[in-house]
């Protein structure tokens, strides 16, 4: 549960510390599903196209009716992200553009208001204390290296992306969040001396930042030496593929091993097919990436974490690791729904082991945009409908593969071209 000490915002505490039954949500849906066909021009075309009328919402299964928009519509050279606005830009609802990071140089834009953006941060913290094993009121206990710039610097990144104003980060909203709760250590640090030799080599300041891993060593070698009942959490997150290189690189040529078997390792962002934002490096093997955390820090497979989500909707999934599957299982909470859409003719699927296409609706922190509903070109294949078979967390869960042509990462809070 959020408190109000953690989520000032009684309205969104309430919805996130909700349990929204199919009935319950069918009602919330069909009414923002209304509200979007009346504020917004395009939407109100797509549904007299498609012959829907929100009346039509009466239970879970007409949620497949709703008529959605692909994500690819929110890429800025698509022209069409203010056209999906429900509330004029001068409007003092109206609070920025959330910008992903460009993997291909187009990133997406989308519009959101002061509540849609503190809705993504709670839910995002509600996924945290659910799925990384660490006590909720433990956190800001807990030693944490987050391996990403800080916020400040992720927001001035987000300058290079665009020229639409005003703009931030999804993915630095995200590490934002963390700041909440905890009191992490950024671990994406400018050297002088490699700022010196990316100067004259490149006439540039990209090869010039690093991890600080000295900090690293340091503070868990510092913990270690205390007193068993007196040692913190410590928590590994943020870039995978950060996370990958420390371990298999630094470690092993520094030849060194924790051992942490009560740390945690959460990832986000995607990226284990070798491909994030604009940089490109081997794939990375889940199994491995587990195997390395066990042999690397010491942490157990139940304690490492993947999170899933994407600009364009404001909901985070959590996971656990399946030995079963080999792979991170994703829930969907009860503030959303997913249906998985076959590939050929987008009809929803329904059995286990089915693969297609991924949509997620959801009435909350849609305020300032049409994007209640929003299908994703990420193949993800179904678990379980209803129930986690594994862990008996309620909602649908799956497995995500990857994209259709398997040639961009998934998500889009990565701003690892600068490192």
């Amino acid at each position: 549960m959020l408190t109000s000490e953690m989520v000032e915002d009684e309205k969104i505490r309430n919805i996130i510390n909700s349990d929204y039954k199919n009935k319950d949500f069918v009602d919330l849906i069909r009414n923002i599903t209304k509200e979007s066909i009346e504020s917004n021009a395009y939407y109100k075309g797509l549904a007299e196209k498609d012959n829907f009328n929100s009346g039509d919402l009466n239970d879970i299964d007409d949620l497949a009716l709703i008529p959605y928009i692909s994500s690819p519509f929110f890429k800025e050279s698509a022209g069409m992200f203010e056209k999906f606005l429900k509330i004029p830009l001068n409007s003092p609802e109206f609070e920025l553009w959330n910008v992903s990071s460009c993997t291909s140089g187009d990133p997406s834009l989308v519009g959101r208001s002061k509540d849609d953006i503190e809705l993504l941060a709670s839910m995002t913290i509600k996924c945290i204390y659910e799925f990384i094993p660490i006590p909720q009121d433990e956190w800001f206990n807990t030693i944490s290296f987050d391996f990403a710039p800080n916020v400040t610097f992720l927001n001035r990144i987000a300058m290079r992306y665009t020229t639409i104003r005003p703009i931030k980060l999804y993915g630095s909203i995200l590490h934002e969040i963390s700041t909440r709760m905890s009191n992490p250590k950024f671990l994406i640090k400018f050297f002088v001396l490699k700022a010196f030799k990316e100067i004259i080599k490149k006439r540039s300041l990209v090869g010039a930042f690093g991890v600080n891993t000295k900090y690293v060593i340091k503070h868990v070698k510092k913990n270690s030496e205390k007193p068993s009942n007196k040692q913190k959490h410590i928590s590994f997150g943020g870039s995978l593929q950060l996370i990958n290189t420390f371990m298999n690189k630094i470690m092993k040529e520094n030849d060194l091993k924790f051992d942490l078997p009560n740390s945690v390792v959460n990832v986000g962002g995607g990226g284990w097919d070798g491909h994030k934002s604009q940089l490109k490096y081997p794939p990375i093997d889940k199994a491995k990436f587990i195997s390395d955390c066990m042999e690397s820090f010491g942490t157990k497979p139940d304690r490492i974490t993947d999170m899933y989500g994407f600009t364009e909707t404001p909901i985070t999934f959590g996971s656990h690791w399946s030995d079963k599957h080999q792979d991170f299982i994703f829930h969907c909470p009860s503030q959303a729904r997913i249906i998985i859409r076959d590939l050929d003719d987008l009809e929803p699927l329904k059995k286990t082991g089915d693969r297609g296409l991924l949509e997620v609706i959801t009435p909350f922190g849609v305020a300032a945009s049409v994007n209640h509903a929003i299908i994703v070109d990420d193949i993800v294949e179904i678990v379980a409908k209803n129930k986690c078979p594994e862990c008996g967390y309620e909602g649908d869960t799956f497995i995500v593969h990857g994209r259709i042509e398997n040639k961009q990462g998934l998500g889009c809070s990565s701003i690892l071209e600068w490192i």
